[in-house]
């Protein structure tokens, strides 16, 4: 099958954006971004952005406030797309790559609970990260890949894509392997048992998945079980890490890891992982609200009840 038009399109306006990132036309680049991000606040991903805002926080936040925080989401993306251009450089040349790998020394801070991610690492039974699309989740495999920890990150990867393809490249220009979502679990499962990290990105909705209801700000949103099943295949805990823009600069914390409960009953222990996952990714999220992926269909029951009810955005 043919890539699509708008694929191709996509594909080398990515191209053709990496080369102005951290060149002499990068400063015209970055009023483009926040031109966009302005533009954006008139669209519909603006308005799934206040949709999800209400769903989550109810009465927590008016209508002004879910508005504010709006703004502040589509501001931090489009920082996310820059750095994201800025960090594709490294797989143009060995001197953009060195270029690219100080601006993450200089970008990023390790906080002291790291400490024990290495330590863990240092075991040589492999680490099994989870994170969410919070802060910049590309920058974090590119940092730990730097600290030493060598790994991959298993993501949706679209047949026909070639946009796909610079996502892919962006990662391995700093070091860090990609597996798609459709991988064997034995692939998987063999980076864990060389003794390296595994980063599964598992906050958001993956419909061609193995999924299982689970709670989310309050609501029951739909949880992808590979986190659960990957825990169960190799023995470890799952180790929540985060990398969040704080000031000017972004850090990384680990949180405590969260074992599978030994039970006869494997979805039931699968529901409690992942329970206690999801609840640790809202308290990261409610700490910083605007570094989130709000523009994902995260809980499409309760979307479609809002869109059918006339309730959108209250």
């Amino acid at each position: 099958m043919a890539e699509p038009l708008r694929r191709r399109v996509r594909a080398r306006a990515l191209d053709a954006l990496t080369r102005l990132a951290g060149s002499p036309f990068d400063p015209l680049l970055r009023v483009a971004l926040a031109a966009g991000a302005q533009a954006a606040q008139h669209t519909s991903a603006a308005r799934r952005i206040e949709r999800n805002l209400a769903l989550a926080y109810g009465a927590e936040l008016d209508a002004q406030a879910r508005e504010t925080l709006t703004r502040g989401v589509l501001t931090h993306t489009a920082r996310l797309v820059r750095e994201w251009l800025w960090m594709a450089r490294a797989a143009r040349s060995e001197r953009e790559r060195q270029r690219v790998e100080r601006w993450i020394d200089a970008s990023v801070e390790f906080d002291a609970s790291c400490d024990e991610l290495r330590r863990r690492a240092a075991r040589g039974r492999g680490v099994l990260i989870v994170t969410a699309h919070l802060g910049n989740w590309e920058l974090l495999a590119a940092a730990l890949r730097r600290a030493g920890l060598d790994g991959a990150v298993v993501g949706l990867r679209k047949r026909n894509d070639s946009s796909a393809d610079w996502l892919v490249g962006l990662r391995s220009g700093l070091g860090v392997r990609s597996l798609p979502q459709d991988s064997s679990p034995r692939e998987v499962l063999n980076v864990l048992r060389g003794g390296e990290t595994l980063g599964l990105l598992c906050d958001l909705h993956a419909r061609r998945l193995d999924n299982v209801d689970a709670p989310f700000f309050g609501r029951s949103a739909p949880t992808m079980t590979a986190p659960a099943a990957f825990a169960r295949a190799s023995g470890l805990p799952l180790t929540p890490v985060r990398c969040v823009r704080e000031g000017a600069r972004y850090r990384i914390r680990v949180d405590e890891p969260l074992e599978l409960a030994a039970s006869a009953d494997k979805r039931a222990a699968a529901l409690d992982l992942l329970t206690r996952m999801n609840a640790v990714f809202e308290r990261w999220i409610r700490a910083a609200p605007e570094q989130w992926a709000w523009h994902q269909r995260r809980w499409p029951a309760d979307e479609h009840v809002e869109r059918a009810s006339g309730s959108e955005g209250v």
